[in-house]
């Protein structure tokens, strides 16, 4: 489990997969967004969507309204765009200074694992468009944002 640097709540790899798939359809499609549509996107079962929105909401990260679907809070999309930011820089970081491309699930593990302050140390290293959580308000403003 990891903490956010803005929150103390606790949120694991895992939740926070769920977090920012919510973000990305959020910002594609007008809230809320369907138990199915996130289960797509996420290639998880609606049954395990269900349970994390129902957590979730007990956490106060998102409101979910069973068979209409799921908005995050701002304390859920502040949490979500940290995590992106996270995943974003560390990708950046790779490819700037060797070259490497990472895929997107590599990049949000490493960004998890470091802390918020070795994460603005990487992003300080290059030119980095957000700073401290995803500034994106529409999907096709960042290529980080397709995965």
């Amino acid at each position: 489990m990891a903490t956010t640097s803005d929150d103390e709540r606790i949120v694991s790899l895992s939740e926070g997969r769920y977090l920012c798939g919510l973000l990305t359809l959020t910002l594609a499609d007008d809230p809320p967004i369907s138990n199915s549509e996130l289960a797509d996107f996420l290639e998880v079962s609606a049954a395990s969507v269900t349970e994390m929105l129902d957590s979730f909401e007990k956490e106060g990260l998102v409101t979910h309204e069973p068979y209409y679907g799921a908005e995050l809070t701002a304390c859920g999309e502040r949490v979500a765009r940290e995590f992106r930011w996270r995943r974003c820089a560390v990708q950046r970081f790779f490819e700037v200074t060797s070259r490497v491309q990472l895929q997107s699930e590599q990049a949000y593990r490493i960004g998890r694992l470091l802390s918020h302050e070795d994460v603005c140390k990487l992003s300080d290293r290059f030119d980095q468009p957000c700073s401290k959580y995803c500034e994106a308000t529409e999907p096709d403003e960042c290529n980080m944002l397709v995965s």
